[in-house]
């Protein structure tokens, strides 16, 4: 039903989900470093392609899934936008870090034995890179996507390593996040699985770069 958020009763082939963070596509709310040299409307038509390539990668890979959507008044847009046939949680908490750590602990508490969360801002990303990340789980704790800028396109756990201290006292959207959350994986004591370095796409040479080795030849 529209506007409806399910509650999921997880059996043993919904062990394993994917969660999709991202914005409801409202202009000038989202990509707004990029949008700041290339306009509004541009910066809008790049995020749901964004978001179209990681749904695909998505559904390739075969893995349950959810769209996890902000802010919570956006749903209806994001319905709309996306259709009816995924499953959606709004994402609720005062920054990223409580965003991110809400979604998986409410996953985990349904039954979900391994969980990654994904962002739409990497063009890049695969099928390949999400199942991946969930054979890693089957060897580590916790499971990592590295970008360029410092940050993170993935992160995952298996439910008995999940640790919500990852998420706390970060400093988000600076060239730190990472490095901070693998000092406190070893502090946690948590093996943790590194995935490729891929690049996201935030700014004008970020899309440059993007363009240019994919139209290379």
């Amino acid at each position: 039903m529209p506007g409806k958020e399910w509650t999921i009763l997880l059996d043993q082939k919904n062990s394993e989900t994917i969660l999709v963070f991202l914005r409801a596509p409202e202009k000038g709310r989202v990509k707004t470093r990029l949008a700041r040299d290339i306009g509004d409307e541009k910066a809008l038509a790049l995020y749901k392609n964004f978001v179209r390539k990681a749904l695909l990668a998505v559904e390739k890979s075969g893995v349950d899934h959810r769209i996890c959507f902000f802010p919570a008044k956006g749903q209806a847009m994001v319905e709309e936008w996306l259709g009816q046939n995924h499953t959606y949680m709004h994402q609720a908490g005062e920054d990223l870090g409580g965003r991110m750590d809400n979604a998986l602990s409410r996953v985990f508490s349904q039954g979900v034995q391994k969980a990654i969360l994904i962002g739409t801002d990497i063009p890049d990303i695969s099928a390949h890179h999400l199942l991946s990340a969930l054979d890693l789980l089957s060897k580590k704790d916790v499971v990592i996507g590295p970008s360029l800028d410092g940050g993170y396109w993935l992160i995952g756990f298996q439910r008995d390593g999940y640790c919500s201290e990852l998420f706390r006292q970060i400093d988000w959207g600076t060239e730190g996040v990472f490095s901070a959350t693998i000092e406190k994986c070893k502090a946690a004591g948590l093996s943790t699985g590194i995935l490729p370095v891929l690049r996201d796409i935030d700014t004008l040479e970020d899309l440059k770069v993007f363009q240019e080795n994919n139209f290379e030849g």
